[in-house]
């Protein structure tokens, strides 16, 4: 049993490891993915308990930190281009019912970005259920969850939910940075935005 099920209730479904090679990119039929280089991903300063992207060394090549202009991550080279902010449940319900004003600047800026999302450790179901004492809020779960549909349609950011179980949110960062990256170098070296000729 690897460490990520031994962290998981006995009767909640255990995901399955995340993939151990790269992402395969092709064309003419034969594999280009080593002629690929790997993202390095660019951490804000200010973040207090980043994403572990070391358990990703088939995605990621390193990571830096650097104070970024808005958001909590990008990628080396694609600052002016793609940012991902990232919130914890408990942040996240804190920023929409306290902090609103605030926040909706930053999704402004956000907003001027060719790729960005929110990504939220949290299931839609764990935004959706009554939360306990332990989040420490009046909120209502349809307050927050009507919230974050506003922010979607309103600034075009996509809103990602992903775990409270950390592990789970580290791996769809890390894939959603590299995926981003792969797609933005092949179109930058004129090879086109899809992994596999005929396919994604």
């Amino acid at each position: 049993m690897d460490d990520d099920s031994a962290n998981h209730e006995p009767n909640l479904p255990r995901p399955v490891a995340p993939p151990s090679g790269r992402l395969l990119v092709k064309r003419g039929g034969h594999s280009i993915t080593r002629q690929i280089p790997k993202p390095v991903i660019l951490v804000d300063t200010r973040e207090q308990t980043p994403f572990d992207f070391s358990r990703f060394p088939n995605w990621i090549a390193g990571e830096k930190r650097k104070t970024l202009k808005v958001g909590d991550y990008t990628v080396e080279g694609m600052e002016n281009l793609l940012v991902l902010e990232r919130k914890s449940l408990t942040d996240m319900i804190t920023t929409l019912m306290q902090n609103r004003a605030h926040f909706f600047v930053e999704c402004e800026k956000m907003a001027q970005y060719r790729w960005r999302a929110l990504l939220v450790e949290a299931s839609y179901e764990d935004i959706k259920t009554v939360y306990n004492e332990e989040l420490c809020t009046q909120a209502h779960p349809n307050a927050v969850s009507g919230s974050l549909d506003a922010l979607e349609v309103k600034f075009g950011i996509p809103v990602i939910y992903t775990s409270r179980h950390r592990p789970l949110a580290d791996e769809k960062a890390a894939s959603w940075l590299s995926k981003h990256f792969t797609y933005w170098h092949l179109e930058q070296a004129g090879l086109g935005r899809v992994l596999v000729e005929g396919d994604l």
